[in-house]
């Protein structure tokens, strides 16, 4: 098992922070990684699609269970691949000066996790910074904005 860890100060609400992470259609305006689809409920089985490199298109459909929802506190996904590798996602959101503490992380458990494989560690890590900072971004744009919107195409040669 491995456990990769990061806190993130974003200066919205919890409650601010709690509707885009309990929105599950809204995923795909901010986070390139994951798209849960279903009734957020404690205990549910959802459809949950993910990618570990976001310049691959194509997500990957496995079943994910909603392993906490505690409304504006905590929400984690437990995400079966298969025997080899189980990785909880959870979301902890702490009031804090100016906003919201928040405490994201991955714990990697089955017999892949066992290798202790460096990259992969690096791999989550790299996933919690970058989700985090669009996540924050997003929160910090003007409303309806979306995040992820593509490049405008370029005309001719520069």
């Amino acid at each position: 098992m491995f456990e990769v860890t990061q806190e993130t100060h974003i200066a919205r609400s919890p409650a601010q922070v709690w509707d885009v992470l309990a929105n599950f259609e809204r995923y795909e305006q901010w986070s390139p990684y994951v798209r849960p689809k279903g009734s957020p409920e404690q205990g549910k089985e959802i459809d949950y699609s993910f990618r570990m490199n976001p310049a691959n298109p194509r997500f990957w459909p496995v079943t994910a269970i909603v392993s906490e929802w505690e409304p504006c506190a905590k929400l984690g996904f437990d995400v079966r691949l298969n025997w080899m590798l189980t990785i909880e996602e959870r979301f902890v959101l702490e009031p804090a000066a100016g906003g919201t503490r928040l405490v994201h992380s991955f714990r990697c458990r089955g017999l892949l996790a066992r290798l202790r494989l460096s990259k992969a560690r690096r791999n989550f890590k790299e996933i919690l910074n970058e989700t985090d900072r669009l996540l924050t971004r997003y929160l910090s744009r003007p409303a309806n904005k979306p995040v992820l919107s593509a490049k405008p195409k370029r005309k001719g040669r520069r």
